[in-house]
């Protein structure tokens, strides 16, 4: 299936999640649910990440359920330790919570080597067919279902916007974590687009905060003119050391979190992540109500967003094209 294809086929899909609760949002007569939530960050870690959360657990409310009235949350948050996503998935597991909420491949990772019968929503993931989550978009099967990134796309897409910048780019850097599935698909996906394009790909490996020195050394030494950043749970903690050292080599950097260029990259091009959180919460509310995960098709985002920093533009001494600048739905002065 095309991504013309794929997408149409997914707002026709969303369309008919949307419809279907209007006659379902009374209050859930005398029940509790208990639901996991297993991600890397918590509401306390900034505003973008909070906002984040309200639109997640107000879509929930609008569904009817709501936190200490007929909803129990077991959150946890490995906050850049990766090894923290075992124990924490062992955990909800352990804690009889009716599904568990994933919010990232390590997440789903971790969760469905703990079980193979708790309903798994996932979300903030890449490539979940060939990391081998679900069997296909349409009929997911087993035990988990949710949303998935088209990273691919939105990646070379990423490499097409540094070239709309500089027309003279010749290489470019890869921030990836081998130990995230996702990234490693949207690895190997960027670096044969790049290739296509007549740029090198400097590989940067980072599955640990420690590892983003030495890897950010790499890419100094190696002298590339731009970074793409995976943000994934071992790199993104590391942001404000990418921007510093962007900034003092005068690298271009992008990503596909619209965050990270609202805290100092120079762009992002990515899902609008508002509306993946509130989709997420209609699967949470779907299952909660009997339906099973692999009679739900996985959904993509059919929203997307260009951010464009032009204060770090002006730190990086970069001209950037009124034509880009015209396509971009935020521009931070």
């Amino acid at each position: 299936m095309g991504l013309a294809q794929r997408r149409r086929f997914l707002i026709a899909a969303s369309t008919a999640v949307v419809a279907a609760p209007f006659g379902l949002r009374a209050q859930p007569a005398g029940r509790v649910a208990r639901i996991g939530v297993l991600a890397s960050l918590p509401a306390s870690n900034s505003a973008a990440i909070a906002a984040l959360w309200a639109a997640f657990y107000a879509e929930l409310k609008v569904r009817g359920w709501e936190e200490g009235r007929n909803l129990v949350v077991e959150a946890r948050y490995t906050e850049g330790h990766a090894e923290k996503y075992a124990i924490f998935a062992n955990e909800l597991v352990a804690a009889g919570v009716d599904l568990i909420v994933a919010f990232d491949s390590q997440a789903v990772d971790a969760v469905r080597k703990s079980t193979r019968t708790i309903p798994i929503v996932m979300t903030n993931v890449t490539f979940a067919v060939e990391a081998g989550f679900v069997a296909s978009l349409a009929h997911p099967g087993g035990n988990i279902t949710g949303l998935t990134i088209a990273a691919s796309e939105i990646g070379n897409k990423g490499v097409e916007l540094f070239l709309s910048i500089r027309q003279d780019l010749r290489k470019m850097g890869l921030l990836w974590s081998p130990n995230n599935r996702g990234s490693g698909f949207g690895f190997k996906a960027m670096q044969d687009h790049a290739s296509r394009l007549g740029l090198a790909v400097v590989s940067l490996p980072v599955d640990a905060s420690a590892e983003l020195g030495p890897a950010l050394a790499t890419a100094q030494r190696e002298g590339v003119q731009a970074l793409y950043v995976h943000p994934t749970p071992a790199i993104y903690p590391g942001y404000r050391q990418i921007v510093d050292w962007a900034k003092q080599n005068r690298v271009m950097t992008a990503s596909i979190s619209s965050i990270l260029a609202r805290r100092g990259f120079l762009l992002s091009y990515g899902a609008d992540f508002k509306d993946v959180w509130r989709i997420t919460a209609t699967f949470v509310d779907r299952i909660l109500r009997g339906s099973k995960p692999a009679d739900l098709p996985v959904e993509q985002p059919t929203r997307f967003e260009l951010i464009i920093n032009l204060k770090t533009a002006e730190a990086l001494r970069i001209t950037i094209p009124r034509s880009l600048l015209q396509q971009a739905n935020e521009v931070i002065q």
